[in-house]
């Protein structure tokens, strides 16, 4: 698949399909319209007394009606008048007239049967539902006036004439009927084979250029705005939803890029200045890559997915733009405003063998992965992902996780988080680990980039809270936090057991909730309910990595959060680097303000730890206190 179609000139071959189409439309129109003169004729022959009785017959049930204020009503209450009015209603049927019926329209606009001419197994009940299924009735109300609806019905001519029965200058009933006749079927013959013949003939000389016409709605459909990025103008995630089936993996390598430490650039100069880095991000792809080959989308936020055409020559040309592209944005000095620039750098994940994954969706899944070993290993790099290297082996399969989920496999280390003044447990952080069939045991960035945006990830949050709550029902004084991802706060399923946790008065107050503060949830309503759902049955919420990226202040205040945990990497360079030290004393002070206890991640030493003693931060988590293990028989029995 590429951005053009395959003729390179298919307007040549479209103008005479147009022209011949068009001409043999016509010709199909003329018969249509033969045909309609021809039905519209025996209409008028057939129908030229049936309106006058109508009119005669409606007059009639009108003058039966002469003393009444309330024609429904006093219909329903006198049977006689019901016996009479459907005595009036039985002169209507004849060959033709098959149903006369006296309707009216509830006050919620329901229709409703006030008598019916019909036999006795079909004659309908009084009050009984009359279903319309044209929306010409309801026209009725505004016109005031008769009407006759036509059906489209095979082999015959058929129309509802409906005549307004009114009281005041408002409709109060309708008299209606159902009229067919059988077409003549000679005439009908003729016709149907000449609109068939050219049909035939209008099929044929399609299906010659069928592959050139549905290549050239192709490559107009993709232009089309749904298709594109409204910010960078490149294709967004609707083309790869609509389009990824018709991707043949044979001909491209895929890579994932990522901006480096974005949503430091939107913390610190605003998401105005963030959308144009995007916006000239873009830009520079899009003049690095052979835009008649390859394919560049925006995938997420600062996420873009790239789909390099392959030659003769293999992977190197592919790579040379990779390359490029890598090197280009190195190179090139992007505008925050008139006067002032900032370097980007950019990790990219590449997948040289696409064509060996049974789908889109995993050959995408590798080059994720490698994007995610890119960043492991200190961003501003192209990683490839390649069975030659092996870098798939570090990571477990998804079929690896599922049988892992599935024998019991997964267990939680325990990290001790302090009060910093008396450096006396306070909470534990429950830590996913994964035992291997080999008896290894595999941490979790050896684990969530495969299964990150899969089904599994929520399975394994359950696993862990289940493990979690066992922990707890077991030790009556330990407290624990569990990390959740964005997408658990908005899971039914996660809510649910949470919920049922809470149902025991005792583990909600002990079972902390550490979430990765983002953008997108930020801006979700429904998030944030749920986030104050669970506060309300006891919950402590913990925002974790607090200043590493997307920072609202607002947001800590409107979900009421417990706890902040400032991010390990920003704690780490608080002796050295000032502005480290001054980001986390801004935020000691906004949370004091806000009565919201501080976290400090990452405490290794003895200078950190009084650094941060000094500060006033409540509670500290670290290797200078304790790593991260499994709970021993001992640590149980302290516990309890």
């Amino acid at each position: 698949m590429s951005n053009k179609p395959f003729f390179k000139k298919p307007l040549y071959f479209l103008i005479p399909v147009i022209a011949i189409s068009s001409i043999l439309g016509l010709l199909l129109l003329s018969t249509i319209k033969l045909e309609g003169s021809i039905e519209k004729k025996i209409f008028e022959i057939s129908t030229s007394d049936v309106f006058t009785i109508m009119n005669n017959s409606a007059t009639a049930i009108q003058s039966l009606l002469k003393e009444s204020t309330n024609y429904p009503e006093d219909i329903k209450k006198n049977r006689l008048l019901q016996h009479k009015i459907e005595e009036n209603l039985k002169v209507l049927i004849t060959p033709n007239i098959k149903y006369a019926y006296l309707l009216y329209r509830d006050e919620r606009g329901v229709f409703r049967f006030l008598a019916d001419a019909s036999k006795q197994e079909e004659k309908a009940l009084i009050d009984q539902k009359f279903d319309v299924e044209s929306p010409e009735w309801l026209s009725l109300y505004g016109e005031k006036k008769a009407l006759m609806i036509q059906h489209t019905l095979l082999h015959q001519l058929s129309m509802s004439y409906l005549i307004p029965i009114m009281y005041h200058d408002k409709i109060e009933l309708i008299l209606a009927i159902d009229f067919s006749i059988q077409k003549i079927e000679e005439i009908n013959h003729i016709i149907h084979l000449m609109q068939n013949g050219i049909l035939a003939v209008m099929i044929v000389v399609l299906i010659i250029l069928l592959f050139t016409i549905i290549q050239s709605i192709r490559f107009r459909a993709v232009k089309k705005t749904a298709f594109i990025d409204k910010l960078t103008n490149v294709y967004n995630r609707n083309y790869l939803q609509k389009y990824e089936d018709f991707i043949n993996l044979n001909d491209f390598i895929l890579a994932t890029l990522d901006i480096d430490y974005f949503k430091k650039v939107n913390d610190t100069y605003g998401h105005d200045v963030g959308d144009k880095i995007l916006k000239q991000v873009a830009n520079t792809l899009l003049l690095t890559i052979r835009n008649k080959d390859d394919i560049i989308i925006r995938y997420g936020g600062e996420e873009f997915l790239i789909l390099i055409k392959t030659q003769r020559d293999g992977h190197l040309n592919a790579l040379n733009v990779i390359e490029r592209i890598f090197r280009n944005i190195q190179e090139h000095p992007f505008a925050i405003s008139n006067n002032e620039t900032i370097n980007i750098t950019v990790s990219i994940g590449v997948n040289l063998v696409p064509h060996k994954s049974r789908t889109f969706s995993e050959a995408f899944k590798l080059a994720d992965i490698a994007l995610y070993n890119a960043k492991n290993k200190g961003r501003n790099t192209i990683e490839l992902y390649d069975e030659n290297e092996n870098i798939h082996n570090t990571f477990l399969s998804l079929n690896e996780i599922k049988e892992a989920i599935e024998e019991h496999r997964i267990l939680c280390y325990y990290q001790k988080i302090v009060d910093t003044q008396t450096q006396e447990l306070s909470y534990y952080e429950a830590l996913l680990r994964i035992i291997d069939k080999n008896g290894t045991i595999i941490t979790p960035d050896k684990i969530l980039p495969t299964i990150k945006g899969t089904f599994i990830l929520r399975n394994i949050t359950k696993e862990v809270l289940g493990i979690c709550y066992e922990q707890l029902i077991k030790n009556p004084l330990m407290s624990i936090n569990v990390n959740l991802n964005p997408h658990d706060i908005i899971d039914e399923t996660i809510l649910t057991l949470l919920k049922n946790y809470a149902s025991e008065p005792t583990i909600a107050p002990r079972l902390g909730l550490e979430i990765v503060e983002s953008e997108d949830i930020a801006h979700r309503d429904d998030a944030k309910n749920n986030l104050l759902e669970l506060k309300s049955l006891g919950y402590k919420i913990f925002i974790d990595d607090f200043g590493s990226g997307y920072s609202n202040f607002i947001y800590l205040t409107e979900i009421k959060t417990d706890y902040i945990k400032i991010d390990g990497t920003i704690i780490q360079k608080i002796l050295e680097d000032k502005i480290s030290f001054l980001l986390v004393k801004n935020i000691v002070t906004f949370a004091k303000e806000a009565h919201i206890k501080v976290v400090a991640e990452y405490v290794s030493n003895e200078q950190i730890y009084d650094k941060i003693k000094s500060l006033g931060i409540e509670y500290c988590q670290g290797v200078f206190f304790s790593t991260a293990s499994a709970l021993q028989n001992h640590d149980e029995d302290k516990l309890s």
